[in-house]
């Protein structure tokens, strides 16, 4: 498969802004284009080749190497295309995806699919907190524990947890219980995961604890909870 990789020469003294590294923010660039890009509009802003090693090709297939938390808004109103993040990543992943494949072999920041329309994102690790918050659609999924108030505001859209979220007190008047089910249509779901490297490719169990809501935003999304 063609990638474009993106390598971090050293961690950041600053967060970095990343959303401009996606497949349809880099589409029609060349190579030298791509490495001379400033990551923000300010005047100060580094370029990527400051940051980056860079090699391959541009690609609908983008790879972060060597990655950590210092590294935010990696995704941001995603198309199309693939990310890959080899290593951690810091807030809002996927925040405003519109489509599009997010994969993060390691821990994940707060705010990831924040206001995200459209797409997946499967984390191999953790996540922070606010996972999904105001979600208006899509498929979130984390392996690890996450975060405080899972769901936060969500419209819409499935999450999906190989753990119990924190649902404190006053968030579970908007997150109904449904209680435990197998539900047929993950069998699709966990077939589509199946090609793609991540710890959700090897899914087959259909239980889950369901949570239906946020009930403030219409209660359409849902929070699935893996039985074992």
């Amino acid at each position: 498969m063609i990638s474009l990789i993106f390598t971090l020469k050293s961690t950041p003294a600053l967060k970095l802004d990343c959303s401009r590294l996606t497949p349809n923010g880099l589409a029609g660039l060349t190579m030298p284009q791509v490495s001379n890009l400033a990551l923000t509009n300010n005047k100060t802003s580094p370029k990527v080749v400051d940051i980056f090693d860079i090699s391959g090709s541009v690609s609908e297939n983008i790879v972060f190497k060597n990655s950590n938390t210092q590294l935010h808004f990696i995704g941001h109103k995603m198309k199309h295309g693939q990310i890959t993040i080899e290593g951690d990543c810091g807030d809002f992943l996927g925040a405003n995806m519109q489509g599009g494949t997010i994969l993060c072999n390691g821990n994940a920041g707060d705010r990831v699919g924040d206001q995200m329309r459209r797409g997946l994102i499967l984390i191999d690790g953790d996540a922070g907190d606010y996972l999904a918050s105001r979600m208006i659609a899509g498929t979130i999924g984390v392996c690890g524990s996450v975060g405080k108030l899972t769901g936060f505001a969500m419209k819409r859209g499935t999450i999906l947890l190989n753990h119990q979220p924190d649902l404190h007190a006053s968030f579970h008047a908007t997150m109904q219980d449904c209680g435990t089910h197998n539900l047929p249509f993950l069998a699709i779901l966990f077939k589509s995961f199946q090609a793609l490297p991540s710890k959700f490719s090897t899914l087959e169990n259909q239980r889950v604890q369901r949570f239906a809501g946020d009930l403030a935003c219409n209660g359409n999304g849902e929070i699935l909870v893996l039985q074992p």
